[in-house]
């Protein structure tokens, strides 16, 4: 007698409310309460770079061209207002350019074209797994962008005014200023750049192929933090803005993008007001240590696998998702 296949609950059956299973005699049928699909559980089953298995969103998003207009037209906005700002009050003039320019207009463009914030933002609670896997994702980022802003600085050299103006800006010599910095220049582009490119542009381009969508959001991140002076920031800031979208992404969470994105400004302040290495951490032609390069990767396809780790299912509605 041949042995009878046994029943395996596929993903495709998620959503179905019984489950039939082959078994020895007449098909056995599990009955199983309607529960919500979860983002966590759909991404579980799909690979790093394979589009989500989603229903069809019940809440209104823009559409990709709307969303692209509308941060083309802040960007602007900013390069020219925001740029007046800057120049006239300093710092405290970049606090209101990424505030009223970029952070405000994006909740009223929300809010005043009937959008749900909660679809564009992306503003949900992300787990302890989501953390730690960012963490990692950004720890092998950094060293990654400083390799892309060496290697660029054969082709297109940086002017030394430029590297002291940098340096400069992002140095503090006092606690008091190291604190004000880390508010100028890694808590507010957190909120304020976050919100726009992994809310706004992010949010409403799902409707693309992952890869398409990820890639402009990096594009167009790095476009927005061109200079008129260099080419210096845009593949660095370009790369940073792709892992950011593919992990918000993956984690269905801005705050993820949020804590990444400060994370990678203030280890960059941090760096500049540490004498032992200020100048590396100003100077984006100066050489990293080749040991950097495998443990970057290592960190990168760490924190990836940690993002993309399956979660134990369960059919028990008591017992629920196992796993974290």
């Amino acid at each position: 007698m041949g042995r009878e296949k046994q029943g395996i609950w596929l993903p495709r059956d998620l959503g179905r409310s019984s489950l039939r299973l082959a078994t020895p005699g007449p098909p056995l049928e599990v009955r199983i309460p309607p529960t919500p699909v979860s983002h966590e559980i759909l991404m579980s089953l799909s690979d790093p770079f394979e589009s989500p298995v989603e229903s069809a969103p019940a809440a209104p998003v823009p559409t990709p061209e709307l969303a692209i207009v509308f941060v083309a037209s802040l960007a602007l906005a900013f390069a020219g207002v925001g740029g007046l700002l800057h120049r006239g009050l300093g710092e405290a003039g970049l606090l209101l350019a990424e505030w009223g320019l970029l952070l405000i207009p994006s909740l009223l463009f929300v809010r005043l074209g009937g959008f749900d914030p909660i679809a564009v933002f992306s503003l949900r609670r992300p787990s302890a797994r989501h953390v730690g896997g960012s963490v990692l994702m950004i720890a092998g980022c950094l060293p990654v962008a400083w390799f892309i802003a060496w290697v660029q600085s054969f082709a297109f050299p940086t002017p030394p005014a430029l590297v002291e103006g940098l340096e400069a800006l992002v140095t503090a010599e006092t606690r008091g200023r190291f604190v004000w910095l880390l508010l100028v220049l890694g808590v507010t582009p957190a909120i304020c750049e976050e919100a726009l490119f992994r809310g706004v542009l992010l949010g409403s381009t799902r409707t693309l192929a992952p890869w398409r969508m990820i890639l402009l959001n990096g594009l167009v991140f790095g476009v927005f933090h061109l200079s008129l002076d260099t080419f210096l920031r845009f593949l660095p800031t370009a790369w940073l803005g792709i892992v950011i979208a593919w992990t918000v992404w993956r984690t269905g969470s801005i705050f993820i993008g949020v804590l990444m994105h400060f994370l990678n400004n203030g280890i960059i302040v941090l760096l500049a007001s540490t004498p032992g290495v200020r100048g590396l951490a100003g100077d984006p032609g100066a050489a990293p240590p080749l040991w950097l390069a495998p443990t970057a990767l290592a960190l990168i396809w760490v924190g990836a696998r940690v993002l993309s780790r399956p979660r134990r299912l369960s059919v028990n509605p008591h017992i629920g998702n196992q796993g974290p």
